[in-house]
């Protein structure tokens, strides 16, 4: 059932806010957290049932593992390689950092749960029965690279000290939350961790609670992220600047955390800041960054465009559909639809389901995410001819759309040895 009493669900004009029932229907009690994946003239992703029950609580079920710290596991590193994890999820007392799903050339992101309370960020099927109602929690962990996060940007903040390094925390009640907690500490040399928490509890978790959880934080084995997608074309001067595992990048990734979305990318034109942040990308509102476009991979569940086939655009995003998964760019109008078409031209889908058979995404994108100028697209054409060591490849399991997409097992293109290495065609 879609819950189109609620929201009018449109597949040529910018989506409805990904909000549950309870906040459509209270017409802006307060703001939680925003569910969507676009603001302006962008239509993008979002859930296509809308929660129309009672969330299920996010923790106490016997599907959720507890997981502790590495006992023997030392700081998180302040500096890694390029959109690598280097923390893990871990439980203190009641409250648990999952594992993190989003990481950017300045943070990683990851939800925060309780015992006892409910986080709304996935759909709540409304033929279910509904559960009763618990407090709210919406919380996440941003773990900053050294010298991302400029504390002095958070007003109102007391001293306090974590696990004995300095740190800050503000506490308060906007936004029709009976808590808001913010608490930052320096958990390396230079570098910073940030842990928001709002919820309805006013004395949980309270400001020990997540001083103890913050406490917990340690490094993992480093993790490059990876993504079901390989793409051969990105528009010249754009670099990688965010990614998502199993989520959509940036604050909109931890509020559909669970909505079982597989992946999102987001490039820039410029890079975005590195220094200088108070928050994470788009902010709190989950905007647009500056210059940006977002690449999304989700169900065709998820999605509130109808599969159609081939390519198809509305304003300001391009739709693929491929074996029941809607593959999308967004880009709010700072890319023509010839751009955003070739973009998913280029992009080949691997399988979703099984995220152990991903490509790392520094080697899912070209030259690793690094800007392309149209001096290294010169470069690459002259060496093609060159080296004279071009073959062509095609591997016909099933047929192109009218578009030209590729569709099933199809993938046709060149395969370069110029540098030393095939090329993605297969």
């Amino acid at each position: 059932m879609r819950m189109q009493d609620l929201v009018e669900l449109a597949t040529s004009e910018p989506p409805p806010l990904r909000h549950d029932a309870d906040q459509i229907l209270a017409s802006g009690r307060r703001f939680r957290r925003r569910r969507r994946a676009a603001t302006g003239a962008a239509a993008v992703v979002v859930l296509g049932v809308i929660a129309a029950a009672v969330a299920v609580p996010a923790l106490g079920r016997q599907e959720d593992p507890v997981q502790l710290p590495p006992a023997a596991s030392g700081p998180v590193p302040a500096t890694a390689e390029p959109f690598t994890f280097t923390f893990g999820g871990y439980r203190v007392g009641k409250l648990r950092v999952e594992k993190p799903i989003d990481v950017s050339t300045a943070y990683q992101l990851a939800s925060v749960y309780a015992d006892g309370l409910t986080t709304n960020d996935r759909a709540v099927d409304p033929n279910q029965p509904a559960t009763p109602k618990a407090a709210d929690l919406y919380a996440y962990l941003t773990v900053y690279r050294a010298g991302a996060y400029d504390p002095s940007k958070l007003a109102g903040a007391q001293q306090v000290t974590v696990d004995g390094r300095p740190g800050l925390e503000v506490n308060d009640q906007e936004h029709g939350w009976a808590a808001r907690r913010t608490l930052a500490w320096q958990y390396n040399t230079d570098a910073w961790a940030v842990i928001n928490a709002s919820s309805d509890d006013a004395a949980f978790p309270s400001a020990k609670d997540l001083r103890d959880l913050a406490a917990g934080l340690r490094g993992s084995a480093p993790s490059v992220a990876k993504v079901p997608v390989t793409l051969s074309y990105v528009p010249a001067g754009y670099q990688l600047s965010e990614v998502a595992m199993h989520a959509m990048p940036g604050l909109n990734g931890i509020a559909s955390a669970r909505d079982g979305d597989y992946a999102g990318l987001l490039f820039s034109n410029p890079g975005l800041p590195t220094t200088g942040l108070s928050e994470p990308y788009g902010g709190a509102d989950g905007d647009d960054p500056p210059g940006s476009f977002q690449i999304f991979v989700v169900p065709a569940a998820n999605s509130n465009q109808p599969a159609t086939p081939g390519l198809s655009c509305g304003t300001g995003f391009c739709n693929r559909w491929v074996d029941g998964v809607n593959i999308q760019v967004s880009s709010g109008g700072r890319l023509t639809d010839t751009e955003m078409k070739k973009i998913l031209d280029g992009v080949r889908l691997g399988d979703v389901k099984d995220d152990r058979t991903w490509t790392d995404v520094t080697a899912a994108t070209p030259d690793g995410g690094r800007p392309l100028t149209a001096a290294d697209e010169t470069t690459a054409v002259d060496e093609m001819t060159a080296t004279h060591r071009i073959r062509w490849v095609a591997v016909v399991g099933s047929h192109t759309t009218g578009s030209g997409a590729t569709s099933g097992a199809f993938e046709a293109g060149w395969a370069v040895s110029a540098r030393g290495s095939p090329s993605s065609a297969k």
